[in-house]
């Protein structure tokens, strides 16, 4: 271990330095304060012994400056001094003193304090080593989680469905990283389009891994005879599942995790192009927002379990019908949003949503998303909604 010296009398010097090499340990002395100082800032001393009274700068004034530099591992400070009493011991412990060893010093008492300080610079390191180990792990782990990030969001609509009788519009903003809600808009065929917003319960990666498993569980692109759509005798050669028969083959294959608890909630919905007749289905998510061209609304509630709490029933998830009129609007979100708290734990709720969005109606589709979220930031005094936020929303063009 490397020892810094600072001591003035010379005698005293030498016969420590002596004493200390004679112990194996590598010293470095210094004539004075000023010295020591000069010496300190260019290495790494895990150790200083210091005289207390000392020409140009004292010992005190040396630990103090000690103790301001920040450097990764600590350093142990030994004061000698021909001072016993209270208030001059507390003078030292307030510059920074781990230790006092009175002059002339005796040489078991200063070995002994020697092992206590190697003791404990000997933790410091190994607790430094341990920091910059973790440190390492954990920018591994951000960089994937980074990376995981970009995928999750790979799996949204990058490019919405190009439709001459209908406008669509999402946003999305995880409250970390990864997110257990998704979302999706896409054409099921040339008469339909469906979409889909789900919230898994709980954060981090647990969520986002089932998550990306739904989006990939719900992909109308996987060939035929997924989940969404399926190989029958038609002219077509398939038919379209239905949203209540999405839901329960989705309730099987997903039963509720008795170890971790983890569900989720769905609305999963299809678009008649042709009538204008939304058909859905609702898994203990919050109420769909209606609103119509006149600025009337409704909050279409519907009481239903989220996926997975009931399995082994055959038929649990029932179909619901919005006919929509040209320059109606519907709203699908996850609950983040009206779960919301200001600074008097009220929550957002439904009705105020509702309510905001009717507020909204002059402005385009897409920016009365923008306007919600703002809605909710000025809500919570900026601290955000502290869980995912998602919004899907679809309008029949006039």
């Amino acid at each position: 271990m490397k020892i810094l010296i600072a001591e003035d009398e010379k005698v005293s010097r030498h016969l420590l330095e002596n004493r200390l090499r004679k112990w194996g340990y590598d010293v470095t002395t210094a004539e004075d304060g000023e010295e020591a100082w000069k010496i300190f800032q260019k290495e790494h001393f895990p150790m200083v012994i210091s005289d207390w009274i000392m020409p140009k700068m004292d010992g005190l004034e040396l630990l103090r400056r000690i103790r301001s530099i920040k450097r990764e591992g600590y350093v142990y400070t030994i004061l000698l001094t021909a001072h016993s009493g209270k208030e001059e011991i507390l003078a030292g412990m307030d510059s920074g003193a781990d230790d006092f060893i009175a002059k002339p010093f005796d040489n078991d008492e200063l070995l002994a304090r020697l092992k206590v300080g190697r003791r404990i610079t000997d933790l410091e390191q190994d607790l430094a080593q341990r920091n910059r180990e973790l440190r390492k792990i954990n920018a591994r782990m951000h960089r994937d989680l980074k990376v995981a990030a970009k995928i999750q969001q790979s799996l949204l609509p990058s490019i919405l469905p190009e439709c001459d009788k209908v406008n669509f519009a999402w946003k999305y903003v995880p409250c970390d990283e990864l997110a257990g809600d998704t979302l999706n808009i896409f054409f099921l065929d040339e008469d339909y389009i469906g979409l889909y917003l789900l919230d898994v319960s709980g954060h981090g990666v647990s969520a986002a891994l089932l998550s990306v498993n739904l989006s990939r569980t719900l992909n109308p692109n996987i060939g035929l005879s997924n989940i969404l759509k399926e190989q029958a005798l038609t002219p077509l050669g398939y038919r379209l599942v239905s949203p209540g028969d999405v839901a329960d083959r989705l309730n099987r294959r997903f039963p509720l995790d008795t170890n971790t608890g983890q569900y989720f909630t769905l609305q999963y919905g299809q678009l008649n192009l042709k009538s204008n007749e939304f058909n859905f289905i609702s898994a203990g998510h919050p109420p769909i927002i209606h609103v119509r061209m006149d600025g009337s609304s409704e909050a279409i509630r519907i009481r239903s379990l989220p996926i997975g709490f009931m399995v082994g029933t055959d038929k649990i998830y029932h179909e619901h019908k919005i006919s929509l009129a040209p320059g109606d609007r519907i709203y699908l979100y996850s609950d983040g949003i009206i779960e919301a708290m200001d600074s008097e734990r009220e929550q957002f709720g439904v009705e105020r949503l509702r309510e905001n969005l009717v507020s909204v109606r002059s402005l385009p589709l897409s920016d009365t998303l923008d306007a919600i979220s703002k809605r909710i930031d000025q809500w919570t005094d900026g601290k955000g909604c502290g869980d995912d936020l998602s919004l899907l929303s679809l309008e029949i063009k006039e």
